[in-house]
């Protein structure tokens, strides 16, 4: 069984690990997508959503660029999910197409919504800090 996640915050979680990993460090979107792995025009996008949310500063101009606007180890994995995706995200069932809170009456929701709800721990759990520490820069795995 497979839990999925928008390309935008696949994206969003790399560029703010790799971010993360600059230990406070400010860089240009051009640098942070080569930093990431993700297209810069995608990752471009990104950013007022995530500033919006309070995950991201920017500033214009020379020396100019993005850094975390919390400490790395206050912004969880689920806090990037729920600025680009809403909260449907994490009402993700496989065996419904549309988002579902959950249903007393659905068979599997015994076996599902338990399930669901350790992954949604896991994600308010998992910070960008602790991501950083364990994987380090996306450069690092290729």
């Amino acid at each position: 069984m497979t839990v999925r996640f928008s390309q935008s915050s696949k994206y969003a979680i790399l560029a703010l690990t790799a971010l993360a990993a600059r230990d406070g460090g400010s860089a240009t979107v051009h640098e942070l997508a080569e930093a990431a792995g993700v297209p810069q025009a995608y990752l471009a996008k990104l950013v007022p959503p995530l500033a919006r949310a309070g995950l991201l500063a920017s500033s214009r101009g020379r020396g100019g660029g993005v850094h975390l606007a919390r400490p790395a180890g206050e912004i969880a994995l689920a806090d990037v999910i729920r600025a680009l995706d809403g909260e449907g995200a994490f009402q993700e069932c496989p065996f419904e197409v549309a988002p579902c809170p959950g249903d007393p009456a659905c068979p599997l929701e015994p076996v599902w919504d338990p399930l669901r709800a350790r992954i949604v721990d896991f994600l308010a759990a998992t910070t960008l800090a602790d991501v950083a520490r364990k994987i380090g820069s996306p450069a690092d795995r290729t």
